[in-house]
């Protein structure tokens, strides 16, 4: 144990005004979360302010919950104390998240009494009991980060729980901007080490320091693929570095963008320069919609390729991970056009990512997958999609045009081109073969119903042809001799 006990602070952000205001709700959301998480109330206690907010305290023989909300900023403050390590202090505040059906939360835990943690038993009261007097020492690489630092951290949940199982983090040396649009919480924060970092709703989207691996990953792969692309569709993109790589391209002659929220391509332009030197290009325009709906109602063959730069698979996001997209973005294609995608950690996101190419198999005949590595992604490796409806012969490109490229990149190279699209085992099991099981599962459905579809119209043509039953037989004798007026 490295202390006496826990607190852990936790903010919740976006909540219900009514939720909040409301006294009840919270004391009982309160008591339940003690509870649940093992504590022992002793005791509790709820006081309503004018013209609104409520505080609230837990006693409990471990120490204490106390939570105080502002209704008229959709906020809530919540700590908790613990004495040891037994509670499940998570548990608790996730519970108090549930009971608030907050948009977003963040939660901070601090290990109390830290220099008492191996102490046998309290020190006895009185001068004579202080511990003596130590030299600082060197800082260890383990020491607890200091008050006055400032991590960002973005947590990865379970999938069936919904409950926290991985966390990076990065010692944020400024907070830039922080913004709530009618969509999402968008925030920079300034990394020594990665430069400014955009993080959208906690999930972190692009950094200075490499943002060149992904982007140039994304744009370059299948256009180079594309024997002449002109017409580009980007759904989502809005921080700006995929149009700069796909502007690269001198057969580029259109680039849509699609992004649903503006304030990302704002917050870009204002706070990351490097990423949005494309937006003001004469073949750029800007599109603020969903991108679903953009692409539905997009015209037949009215692109040469499509490049999907999505946020992960939550929230609205989701849709652009499902099959219907694809086969609305297969129809916006002509034969020869191709889409990409970014397509997920097979470390950390396995189980949505083979929900994804299954989608992509019952969609596209054909579905390759690429990788590159990309240091701030969870798992570092990361992985793309690449969907045709003709064969993609991965040897068959432009080595000219690849290379001129790659003399202005600072990851992608001819060479890579190819290599690739070269996966470890676990990978491949994890996404081209989920692809081609969905495909022949489909195609094998599709043969079955063909089948049961021929059968019935050759049994229904027989029933045509077959004589009456209630008629009586006519002899052949009769059937063969010539009628005569």
């Amino acid at each position: 144990m490295e202390g006496l006990g826990r607190h852990i602070l936790a903010e919740f952000y976006g909540c219900d005004f009514e939720r909040l205001n409301d006294p009840d709700l919270l004391g009982r959301a309160s008591l339940d979360a003690v509870q649940r998480s093992g504590a022992t109330i002793m005791s509790h206690h709820t006081k309503t302010f004018e013209p609104h907010g409520v505080s609230g305290v837990v006693i409990i023989a471990e120490s204490h919950l106390s939570f105080h909300t502002w209704p008229e900023h959709g906020y809530a403050a919540v700590d908790y104390f613990t004495c040891g390590d037994r509670i499940d202090i998570h548990l608790a505040v996730d519970v108090m998240g549930e009971a608030l059906q907050a948009a977003r939360s963040e939660r901070t835990l601090h290990w109390r009494g830290t220099d008492l943690a191996d102490e046998p038993h309290r020190p006895a009261v009185g001068l004579e009991a202080r511990p003596p007097e130590r030299p600082p020492e060197r800082p260890r690489i383990s020491d607890h980060a200091a008050d006055e630092e400032q991590w960002v951290t973005e947590y990865h949940l379970d999938r069936c729980t919904g409950r926290r199982q991985l966390g990076y983090s990065y010692l944020a040396q400024q907070r830039v901007v922080r913004e709530r649009s009618g969509l999402q919480d968008i925030a920079v924060a300034e990394s020594s080490i990665y430069g400014r970092m955009l993080f959208i709703d906690g999930y972190l989207m692009t950094t200075e320091a490499d943002e060149f691996v992904y982007h140039e990953m994304l744009a370059h792969v299948p256009l180079v693929l594309h024997p002449d692309p002109r017409r580009v569709l980007i759904i989502g993109g809005g921080d700006g570095g995929l149009v700069r790589e796909v502007l690269r391209h001198d057969t580029v002659e259109r680039v849509d963008l699609v992004e649903i929220d503006d304030q990302v391509i704002e917050i870009s332009r204002a706070h990351l320069p490097g990423h949005a030197v494309g937006f003001d290009d004469d073949r750029v325009r800007l599109h603020i919609q969903d991108g679903a709906d953009f692409v539905g109602l997009a015209a037949p063959a009215s692109y040469d390729v499509a490049l999907v730069d999505s946020t992960d698979p939550i929230g609205p996001a989701r849709v652009l991970f499902e099959a219907p997209f694809f086969r609305a973005l297969q129809r916006i294609l002509p034969p020869e056009g191709l889409v990409a995608a970014q397509s997920l950690s097979p470390w950390v996101q396995a189980a949505e990512q083979r929900d994804l190419y299954g989608a992509l198999g019952a969609v596209w005949p054909h579905v390759l997958t690429y990788h590159a590595t990309v240091p701030t992604y969870p798992g570092g490796l990361w992985t793309f999609a690449c969907c045709s409806n003709g064969t993609l012969d991965l040897t068959d490109f432009d080595r000219a045009r690849a290379a001129r490229l790659g003399d202005q990149c600072q990851y992608y190279t001819p060479e890579l081109q190819v290599a690739a699209f070269h996966l470890p085992r676990f990978v491949m099991r994890n996404t081209v073969e989920i692809a081609q099981a969905h495909r022949d599962r489909d195609r094998d459905r599709d043969h079955d119903r063909d089948r049961d579809r021929d059968r019935d119209r050759d049994r229904d043509r027989a029933g045509a042809l077959a004589p009456d039953q209630d008629q009586a037989p006519v002899p052949a004798t009769e059937r063969a001799r010539p009628r005569v007026r």
